[in-house]
């Protein structure tokens, strides 16, 4: 039987558990809702780093790249803030590059996986779509970005999501965070996700400017089927 676990933040993340693992990076609210619209609207491939110097650098070697960036949810002076809500389909591929607080660090940490899916509460039931087709017994780590060291609300309920979507149908073995999240999430989406609207992610959002941010992802719960892929140092999308 496959094994679910919950990592609350990105911070107890041990890289080298996860060799042999089937890994969900989650950063509701800001950075995989955005790689999720991203790659909705023909950006791809979109590379996930950890910080503005690798962004940069990264940004050099390409011939045209979408350039965008947030630390502690202001954004990066000469990039783009990575708002979900700011993309417009293109006609061709264009690659994008995006570096913030949490879950890029978080997709960094996770990249070693034996595969890495990303989620957000706007395409979670296509990633447990996946992780059921799989066909081997890797144990499932839902990471959580979480907020700089500290917990996120919005992420667990987040984690919950996929969990909830695998065991309806058929049996895993939950770890005792796993557990916590599938009922967190599913009372969470019994008051539509109210209070997600007062996490400390969304109050920050407020304050410079995003709630439109907040509100759109909540809004747009199950909406995408895109499901990023890690491949070969970049996202692509696995549908």
């Amino acid at each position: 039987m496959r094994k679910i676990n919950v990592i609350t933040q990105k911070e107890l993340v041990d890289t080298e558990l996860l060799r042999n693992c089937t890994a969900v990076v989650i950063d509701v609210l800001l950075a995989t809702s955005t790689i999720v619209s991203l790659l909705e609207n023909n950006y791809e491939p979109v590379y996930a780093v950890k910080d503005a110097s690798t962004a940069l650098e990264l940004a050099r070697r390409q011939e045209q790249a979408l350039l965008l960036g947030e630390w502690n949810g202001e954004k990066i002076e000469g990039f783009e803030y990575p708002d979900p809500t700011l993309f417009l389909q293109v006609e061709e591929k264009t690659p994008a590059i995006i570096c913030s607080t949490n879950g890029t660090i978080a997709i960094e940490k996770a990249k070693y996986a034996k595969c890495l899916y990303i989620s957000s509460l706007v395409n979670g039931h296509r990633v447990a779509e996946l992780i059921k087709q799989q066909e081997d017994e890797s144990s499932i780590v839902l990471i959580c970005s979480g907020n700089a060291g500290r917990f996120s609300i919005e992420d667990f309920v987040g984690a919950g999501h996929i969990v909830d979507h695998l065991t309806q149908k058929q049996d895993y073995l939950l770890s005792d965070s796993a557990k916590l999240a599938k009922g967190t999430f599913q009372v969470a989406k019994s008051t539509q996700f109210k209070d997600l609207h007062s996490s400390e992610t969304a109050c920050l959002l407020k304050s410079t400017g995003f709630q439109h941010t907040t509100n759109w992802v909540l809004e747009h719960f199950e909406a995408y089927n895109t499901v990023p892929f890690y491949k070969n140092g970049k996202l692509v999308s696995a549908t």
